[in-house]
């Protein structure tokens, strides 16, 4: 991946727990990247790790924003922004990526956002309104203090924030919210795992077809149990190697063993930069990005966290 350095041009509180972040190349040049809503880049820190943040800004500003919240879990992220970043700090950040695009048309767009899931959801919200598409924003949020771009979105008849509510009242407010689907009208849901499963469980109790439905996942389904691949042997077939998979070895962490580094970011099978083509085997998927009929086809797998179902495995790589 290439990097950019860009410099910190502001910080400001958006909520609680949630800075917003200004970027611009720290070179004084213009930035020449573009991008749709729902883009994130990849912000590389200063122990290397690598995290992935949703554009909040629209392309042709001449700068990049964020909106991080400290997580009380983080592994390292969040916590280092929040703590450790500074106006005139220095950060890679690799171009813009889009994994979660709104779709072309002039169609009705529905977005449904929980907490941080506000983050690419603002985005296409405020390209729908320059193109003058029609967009609704229901926005849910523990209190009044935790909504960010609070002020941006006060007043704005075709926007809804939402504070306070159980998981029954969640459920509730969805019923009466969530319309019929209509041709051509896509909706757009991100935040907690739960909260999204609740929106795409109404949604489709309301009519709406699978295709129209889009979700973007932040982290991987707690609970989840990852089982190792071991014995399996890995064949990289353009590289013209082959290592036997270790106990609780990821596939990548075996082909960088046999010499073959395989590119990676979250590592969490979210955001697709690994996505490598299977050539012979059965892949047992256990990503966040793939679509149901990516992973029946067998065509494709994610190796940060996917393993195989058969004794042998072959990767284009």
């Amino acid at each position: 991946m290439n990097w950019l350095n860009m410099r910190v041009r502001s910080l400001r509180e958006e909520a609680a727990g949630i800075l917003g972040i200004e970027l611009r190349p720290a070179e004084d040049v213009p930035l020449a990247w573009h991008w749709e809503p729902g883009a994130h880049v990849d912000i590389r820190l200063e122990s290397g790790l690598v995290r992935q943040y949703s554009l909040t800004n629209l392309a042709g500003e001449g700068c990049v924003r964020l909106a991080v919240k400290q997580e009380e879990t983080s592994r390292g992220g969040s916590r280092w922004l929040h703590e450790r970043l500074r106006i005139g700090s220095r950060l890679e950040v690799g171009a813009p990526r889009n994994m979660f695009p709104l779709r072309d048309g002039q169609g009705e767009v529905l977005l449904v956002a929980a907490g941080i899931g506000i983050t690419p959801l603002l985005a296409m919200y405020r390209q729908c309104r320059r193109d003058a598409r029609p967009a609704r924003l229901l926005y849910f949020t523990r209190s009044p203090a935790h909504a960010a771009f609070a002020d941006e979105l006060a007043g704005d008849a075709s926007a809804r924030l939402v504070h306070g509510l159980d998981g029954a009242g969640v459920m509730a407010r969805l019923r009466a919210e969530l319309p019929a689907w209509r041709p051509g009208a896509t909706l757009y849901t991100c935040g907690p795992e739960p909260f999204m499963a609740t929106v795409l469980e109404q949604a489709e109790a309301a009519g709406w077809p699978a295709e129209a439905l889009f979700q973007e996942h932040f982290q991987a389904p707690s609970g989840e149990v990852v089982t190792p691949s071991a014995g399996l042997e890995l064949v990289l077939a353009r590289s013209g190697r082959s290592v036997q998979v270790g106990e609780g070895e990821t596939l990548v962490d075996a082909a960088a063993r046999a010499g073959v580094a395989i590119p990676t970011s979250c590592g969490m099978g979210m955001c697709g930069c690994c996505l490598t083509r299977v050539l012979a085997g059965t892949p047992e998927h256990r990503d966040q990005f793939l679509s149901d009929a990516e992973r029946d086809s067998g065509e494709w797998l994610l190796p940060c966290v996917s393993g195989c179902r058969s004794g042998r495995l072959e990767l284009d790589c």
